[in-house]
């Protein structure tokens, strides 16, 4: 932790001669802009709307769920991290796509990236991490997606969701109707899309074999999820931590729960809080509201070793509980004498830290 902190102070102080600070006030002068970033740039993004668009991004995407409206794929440093933020804390940009049913909003496939101050609506999916590490998202807000808000994917590692409100998924038209897919924050890949290039394909998803892409890498580790307001209309599980994932930290966040499994098209399987199917997961201090939902089911372990090629070492062990059952082989810490059960909902994030401090100068 204090390694973390370290980090982040020298984030913090950046020096002004290594740091281009970009200004930007039209939807293509910030996709030029992320697109060409390049370590220790700062745009600095004005108040207003900022639309997207997938062929002018210049993601190359990544088959078969396409690309972003806007993209980084450029690194920066732990001393000079690229870095989006609204200039303006009380008025954020607003990035957004073009189709609710098409395109992430915001593409990051880049390390050392810093989103902040900003909201991200309107596309089929909010904010994807892939193979992006040491990437803070703070204060942000992610709302009207069609599927998932916000996906930590594919070898991502070292990733902090910070100070953000989320709300409002599951919204798309495809793939059967409203509410089918909608997580709040998704960590990691579903084991039928399993691929690693530098793995056999004994440990690959049938998906991933089958429809010729290569699949995703599940080895996404240290995800932190910091207190962040899940403030509801949610349609499936607020987190989804998937198997292969390992050491996700979620602490200190309200948890809204009124949507579960209850829009139209929504899936019998959106019966909980947060899915635990990874391992060495600590989740602590967070506050869980129902809020007129009739869901029990709060923090439960789902191992998938019933899948050939998922070994032990890398899914939950079961539990029939409405919390992880701190077995221990999984070393997953999610017990509900260290969380909460509330009927008033209340925003953790006035007494939060940030983790990054932007001055206009």
């Amino acid at each position: 932790m204090h390694g973390f902190r370290f980090l982040l102070l020298a984030i913090s102080t950046v020096s002004a001669a290594l740091a281009a600070r970009i200004e930007v006030h039209t939807s293509e002068a910030l996709m030029s802009a992320m697109q060409k970033a390049k370590a220790g740039d700062t745009l600095m993004v004005y108040p207003g709307t900022y639309t997207g668009d997938l062929d002018a991004s210049g993601d190359p995407g990544n088959l078969p769920n396409g690309k972003g409206y806007f993209w980084i794929g450029q690194n920066g440093t732990a001393a000079n991290p690229i870095v989006v933020v609204g200039v303006d804390s009380m008025q954020p940009p607003v990035l957004k796509g073009k189709s609710i049913d098409t395109g992430y909003v915001v593409h990051l496939t880049g390390n050392h990236i810093i989103l902040k101050n900003l909201v991200i609506t309107f596309g089929e999916k909010g904010v994807i991490l892939d193979n992006s590490s040491h990437t803070l998202i703070e204060d942000c807000e992610v709302y009207n997606i069609g599927s998932e808000l916000i996906h930590v994917r594919h070898a991502s590692n070292h990733v902090t969701i910070n100070r953000n409100k989320l709300h409002g998924s599951g919204n798309s038209g495809k793939n059967g109707g409203r509410g089918t897919f909608g997580e709040g924050v998704y960590i990691g890949t579903d084991q039928a899309r399993w691929g690693a290039k530098d793995r056999p394909q004994s440990e690959w998803g049938e998906k991933a074999i089958s429809e010729g892409y290569g699949g995703y890498d599940w080895r996404v580790h240290h995800t932190r999820v910091l207190c962040n307001f899940f403030s509801g209309g949610i349609s499936a599980e607020l987190l989804d931590v998937k198997e292969g994932a390992q050491h996700t930290l979620v602490k200190g966040n309200m948890l809204v729960g009124d949507s579960i499994g209850l829009k139209p098209g929504a899936r019998d399987y959106d019966d909980s809080f947060i899915d635990q199917k990874g391992v060495k997961g600590t989740f602590v201090d967070n506050a869980f509201c129902a809020c007129g939902n009739k869901i029990t089911r709060f923090i439960v372990e789902e191992p998938r070793s019933k899948f050939p090629h998922i070994p032990d070492s890398l899914t939950a062990d079961k539990s029939t509980r409405v919390w992880c059952d701190d077995s221990g082989k999984d070393q997953n810490d999610c017990s509900a004498d260290k969380n909460s059960i509330v009927s008033v909902v209340t925003d953790p994030r006035p007494g939060c830290a940030e983790f990054f401090i932007f001055a206009e100068k």
